[in-house]
């Protein structure tokens, strides 16, 4: 059995940091990039605006505990990413969440309700200690500033922080509206032709999803407040994703026969 985890530290992040000047002025992004650091990530965080672009490729759900944020299921067995290959290429055709695009940044309050503040990961193999001998991209300018690369890190984390506040909200009046039930999913993977034996199969516990008969049944005053902040149309993509557990079976049977 395969028990998602509950979303809370920031995952993939070891050891968040403020940048700053002039600690951290040798520090630098290595240019080769890739997705190798997710391949062990089964479940992606999402905030609102993906839900269109996540759902065609990943069976979107909700994290089991109180916060209830929502997750791209990207794998069917803990530690294992169906989406990322050897090369830590992301599989084309495929949504990559913004968490992932973002990484190895993030937006860091260092009081709350004070401006935000770009850190990133000191431990994550995309960051050079050392950007001139590496051939890194510079973090700061020669005169302590932001370099382009630094001032583009910001404004995506900046949107991604009031994004991921807003769907916080979102997550809340679900679970204040008692519109989450709890679900475990048994998926079977196929054989190949010729192949002798049970079907191998793996079962997925530990989420949450939208009652669609909860969702029909909300008052119409609730229903409208809901259409106001715009949150209907989230929560119909997000039943609708329900349809890309097919995916997640397709790239499993694709890497066991590569595999």
């Amino acid at each position: 059995m395969t028990q998602l985890p509950a979303a809370g530290l920031p995952p993939l992040y070891g050891q968040p940091m403020v940048l700053r000047f002039p600690e951290h002025r040798s520090l630098g992004l290595r240019r080769e990039g890739g997705f190798a650091f997710a391949a062990e990530t089964a479940v992606i965080p999402l905030t609102l605006p993906e839900f269109a672009a996540s759902g065609r490729s990943y069976p979107i759900v909700f994290a089991a505990d109180a916060g209830a944020m929502p997750l791209a299921l990207t794998g069917l067995r803990v530690g294992r990413n169906l989406f990322v290959d050897g090369a830590g290429a992301w599989r084309a055709g495929c949504y990559v969440p913004a968490y992932l695009r973002r990484y190895p940044f993030i937006a860091v309050e260092v009081e709350a309700g004070g401006p935000r503040m770009l850190g990133l990961d000191g431990t994550s193999r995309l960051v050079s200690t050392d950007a001139a001998r590496d051939g890194a991209e510079p973090l700061f300018t020669a005169e302590g500033g932001p370099t382009e690369r630094a001032e583009a890190a910001m404004r995506m984390c900046d949107a991604y922080a009031t994004e991921h506040a807003a769907t916080q909200a979102f997550a809340a009046a679900l679970v204040e509206h008692t519109l989450l039930v709890e679900r475990t999913a048994e998926v079977r993977l196929a054989q190949a032709d010729g192949e002798a034996g049970e079907a191998a199969h793996s079962v997925v516990a530990g989420f949450q999803v939208v009652d669609e008969a909860a969702f029909r049944a909300l008052p119409g005053e609730v229903v409208a407040a809901f259409h106001a902040r715009g949150w209907l149309a989230p929560i119909v993509l997000h039943l609708a994703s329900q349809l890309s557990w097919q995916s997640l079976l397709d790239a499993a049977s694709a890497q066991d026969k590569a595999g």
